[in-house]
């Protein structure tokens, strides 16, 4: 069985009618855009699409606060001045990010940031809100898997020591976070879904088990009720898909057939 692929069929005697699964990435680069034929007609195949959060009431519903330090704290507050700087001059140099801007935004808004503008910017939008888009002129019913509101309370689990963490490691040796990147945007590519995995989880380290198992679990869980409900196409960061604690493992276990759809 080929084990690596972004799209994944789901089928079981319960469900009303197959529905697939399938890798995605929050990225403007081109390659992430290839081969996406099958995964079309798939979307085209089902009656509801859904994504890991409803990508319209999360425009509804950002709130900067949400984003912004509490007690009205600065990252400059939390570095030296001389460590700010450094700071400064890395990210101005490399993404373009002034970080003035984002003094007051929560650390892992600017790693965000910085994380997008280090691949390429091909296309107009990311893939994931893309394939949305593809959905609602199809007609799809739309769905999140998660909220917006429970994905920002992950967030806020995250330790401002964690983030400023985060943070550190980009601006110390921006050059080695670039080809992190790069190489997750190549097995991506590749669709070697396990390997990318395992490159998110040993890069995740202390925050793996809120970013990646328990997110594993809800979605997984809200997967296997959606399919229950109708043919679905279900559009969640590639990251999530393998691993022993991987949506594809989890919803195997529910016993729902599993199966990969070569590109």
């Amino acid at each position: 069985m080929h084990k690596n692929s972004l799209l994944w069929k789901l089928e079981g005697e319960h469900l009303p009618a197959p529905s697939y699964l399938f890798g995605t990435m929050h990225v403007k680069d081109a390659r992430a855009f290839q081969q996406l034929e099958k995964v079309y007609g798939a979307i085209n195949g089902c009656s509801g699409f859904a994504a890991e959060f409803h990508l319209e009431e999360m425009e509804q519903s950002v709130q900067a606060s949400i984003m912004q330090l509490p007690g009205g704290q600065r990252i400059s507050d939390l570095l030296t001045k001389k460590k700010f700087e450094r700071y400064q001059k890395v990210l101005e140099k490399s993404v373009g990010l002034d970080l003035i801007h984002f003094d007051r935004m929560i650390p892992f808004v600017v790693v965000n940031f910085a994380t997008e503008s280090l691949l390429q910017q091909d296309m107009p939008e990311p893939l994931d809100q893309h394939l949305w888009g593809i959905a609602k002129m199809a007609g799809k019913s739309l769905h999140g898997i998660e909220t917006f509101q429970e994905q920002m309370a992950v967030l806020q689990k995250i330790t401002l020591d964690d983030q400023l963490k985060m943070l550190s490691g980009l601006c110390r040796n921006i050059a080695r976070f670039r080809r992190y990147l790069l190489r997750i945007a190549e097995l991506y590519e590749l669709s070697e879904v396990q390997k990318l995995y395992k490159m998110v989880k040993k890069n995740s380290k202390g925050t793996r088990s809120l970013m990646i198992y328990r997110r594993n679990e809800i979605m997984a869980e809200r997967i296997g009720q959606l399919v229950h409900e109708q043919s679905l196409f279900a559009a969640i960061g590639a990251a999530h898909l393998g691993g022993g604690k991987g949506v594809l493992r989890l919803l195997k276990q529910q016993g729902i057939q599993i199966t990969p759809i070569k590109f």
